[in-house]
């Protein structure tokens, strides 16, 4: 089987994913700034990503995630089918995100 790329929109990285490390961990292990606050305990929602192509190699959204992206988008964060929790999702397929929400006072223009 073929390793899953997750590329991130707007910069030239790519990384390698599986089915057992969560998008979040993927990006925290190779150093790329993706803001969180609990570490993938599904509280903060500070690990927002956008889908931008692979939704259908996404993992399904559990009950946890569906509640804490609603809770986030009555405060103005973003909703809808593209959006998830990067400490949620897993891929089996080539993917590429947006990270909505980058740690450290990194802009988007910075990371390439």
């Amino acid at each position: 089987m073929k390793t899953p790329k997750i590329s991130i929109h707007g910069t030239s990285q790519v990384f390698e994913g599986n089915l057992t490390t969560s998008i979040l961990n993927i990006l925290l292990r190779n150093g790329f700034p993706i803001q969180t606050i609990c570490g993938g305990k599904v509280e903060c929602g500070r690990d927002i990503i956008r889908i931008k192509s692979g939704q259908k190699f996404f993992s399904p959204r559990k009950d946890r995630e569906i509640r804490l992206l609603a809770q986030l988008a009555t405060r103005g964060e973003p909703a809808g089918p593209d959006i998830r929790l990067a400490c949620q999702s897993y891929v089996y397929g080539d993917v590429e995100i947006e990270v909505l929400h980058l740690a450290g006072g990194h802009s988007a223009g910075e990371v390439r």
